[in-house]
């Protein structure tokens, strides 16, 4: 049992290591328009929506193909 801590603990470890140097830089390309303006990671907002909406925060029922067809894949 302690054999399952120890691995569990130096995974933690690694996991700390490769991204430790990450954790200070800002948000960067779309980082901004997909967390910090989605309004489903807000407090308010219903955790249903994080389910209802895609990634970026808008109704997945919505349509957003272009009309030539090279929109979004359906």
């Amino acid at each position: 049992m302690a054999t399952h801590h120890l691995y569990g603990a130096l995974i933690a470890l690694v996991c700390v290591l490769c991204y430790h140097n990450s954790l200070n830089c800002g948000f960067v390309f779309d980082d901004i328009s997909a967390i910090k303006e989605n309004r489903d990671l807000r407090p308010h907002s219903s955790i249903k929506n994080v389910f209802l909406n895609d990634f970026w925060g808008t109704p997945m029922h919505k349509d957003l193909s272009s009309a030539d067809g090279t929109g979004p894949c359906p």
